[in-house]
């Protein structure tokens, strides 16, 4: 007896989506047909495919093994019904993508209308995080695509250069602090960021430890909007994004300082798993490209 197809391509929306229940809702079946069709592919392989202990299902090395083929599977399928329908199949589905703050506040407008006007049907789960955590959640299976900055890099992952994301040492009038900054000036102040490990925490510590120092006092904030606030109200200095912080520099509520060298650049990459690329993606990635372009939102 050999896997049909159905069981395959069950398979894969498992593993892509991390639930029996997910994938019965995406394919619009019932649950347990499609519990039935894992159970009898898992019965003629003999092995199981998924590791049940946790939440979510994580696939096991014979699961992961399995993976690609049933990719190339379901990208068959998809050109097969395209050839004879002439139709692209691009025009529906569900995308779970994972997006920095500061993306999500400047470009997510702009993406859902292009992607509504060039692709209808497409439906987005977005996650707003630390891109340490977004670039953990790709790898894990629980978003498709994510973009983020200076991600660490994984061997499952396609890692896609999009441009530069301007950065501004920033603080307010109240702290009065002179324009020249350097690491020895900023270090007995109040300086906050994203938690370790996010790049945004990298650049910063980074900064200070090519000058032998330490910030004394450090908090630490997971939301890039409320680490604006903060620095706007006086409480401490922070590297923000300058796309973000644009309004409070044109009024004066924030100033931006000189410092006595740059940090690293912020640099916005698309990430997903090389092995669930799919014509979907590429074409939510255009979008967001598109969206990125229209703004001015990076530099090369």
């Amino acid at each position: 007896m050999r896997p049909t197809t159905a069981q395959l391509e069950t398979f894969f929306w498992i593993a892509r989506l991390g639930s029996v229940k997910e994938a019965a809702q995406h394919l619009n079946l019932a649950q347990p047909t499609i519990s039935l069709r894992l159970q009898e592919l898992e019965a003629q392989f003999q092995r199981s495919l998924f590791d049940r202990g946790g939440r979510r299902l994580a696939l096991t090395s014979a699961g992961e093994a399995l993976l690609p083929r049933a990719v190339a599977l379901v990208q068959e399928l998809t050109g097969i019904r395209e050839l004879i329908t002439g139709e692209a199949q691009t025009t529906g589905g569900v995308v779970r993508v994972g997006l920095s703050e500061t993306f999500a506040h400047i470009c997510l407008s702009r993406w859902m209308k292009l992607l509504a006007r060039d692709v209808p049907g497409v439906q987005l789960d977005i996650a707003v995080g630390t891109s340490a955590e977004l670039e953990h959640q790709v790898v894990e299976r629980r978003l498709d695509l994510a973009f983020v900055i200076n991600p660490v890099g994984d061997p499952k992952l396609a890692v896609i250069p999009l441009g530069i994301q301007e950065v501004t040492w920033a603080a307010s009038p109240e702290l009065a602090l002179p324009r020249q900054i350097t690491p020895q000036l900023l270090a007995s102040r109040i300086v906050i960021t994203n938690p370790h490990p996010s790049p945004m925490y990298r650049q910063i510590i980074d900064w200070f430890r090519e000058d032998g120092i330490e910030p004394e006092k450090i908090c630490r904030c997971t939301s890039v909007t409320l680490a604006t606030e903060l620095v706007r109200q006086g409480h401490g200095v922070s590297l923000l994004p300058t796309p973000l912080i644009e309004p409070y520099l044109r009024d004066g509520a924030i100033l931006s300082l000189l410092p006595s060298r740059p940090p690293t650049p912020s640099r916005l990459y698309c990430i997903y798993r090389f092995a669930e690329q799919n014509r979907l993606l590429d074409a939510v990635l255009a979008a967001a490209r598109s969206a990125i372009e229209t703004l001015n939102f990076l530099r090369n």
